[in-house]
Formats: C-alpha cells, structure tokens, sequence
C-alpha cells in the first residue's frame, strides 16, 4: 500500500483570516463563504468568485501561508524540532528569535497551524 502524504490545508478560519491579511498567491482549492464546502480542480483567488451565492475564500496549505508571511509580510518564521525537555520530539513555532508558544507539539503540522494563527494575531494587530 502506498501512502499518500499530503500538505495541511488552513482551515476555513485561516482562510478567512489570510484573505483580510491581504493574501491574494493563486491556490487550486478554495472554501465556499456559504457553506464552507471546499472547492477544488481549477485556480482560485480571493478575488475570484465574488457572486453572493459563490463567494469564496482562497484554501492555501499552511505551509504556503506562512511562505506567503516570509515573502510578503517581511516575517521571519519557522518550526523547530526539539528535544530539550524529552527523548521524545516535540515541535515548536519560532518567530525571529522567540518561541511564540510556550509549548511543544506532537506534530510537525499541528505546530505549524499553532505558528500560522500566532503569525495572524500579529498581522491583525497591524491592519
């Protein structure tokens, strides 16, 4: 059996979130404002789909959020592997040169989401 590995999708949160940060990269998934059912198989925008009854929400992977936050945003981040307190991993979300939560998690993407919706308090509190 062979496993598919895929990359996380931002949640329709996220998603509504990035819009209002300005996100505006092409994506080929986006979520229904109506219904927030995922669209997939053609190139969406936020400023694609603007009918009341199909506004939408561009569906970036996390992973191309906070890419996007880098590149766009001038915001210095990334995650971290670390076994400082356990044998066992756990993965942190670091912003310059501070840890932004005060935890570690299980998981590559939770800590990747965790640094994703930290990153968007940030940006919020600048608009």
């Amino acid at each position: 059996m062979i496993m598919k590995k895929e990359l996380q999708l931002c949640s329709f949160e996220q998603a509504q979130r990035l819009k209002k940060a300005g996100f505006d990269w092409e994506v080929g998934e986006c979520y229904f404002e109506y219904d927030k059912r995922l669209g997939t198989g053609y190139k969406a925008t936020n400023h694609n789909f603007q009918d009341s009854r199909c506004r939408s929400v561009s569906a970036p992977t996390v992973a191309l959020a906070l890419k996007w936050i880098r590149d766009e945003k001038g915001i210095v981040n990334c995650i971290k592997r670390d076994f400082e307190y356990s044998e066992i991993p756990v993965y942190l979300g670091q912003f310059k040169d501070m840890y932004i939560t005060d935890y570690g998690y299980d998981t590559y993407e939770e800590a990747e989401s965790a640094l994703l919706d930290e990153l968007l308090n940030i940006l919020e509190k600048s608009l």
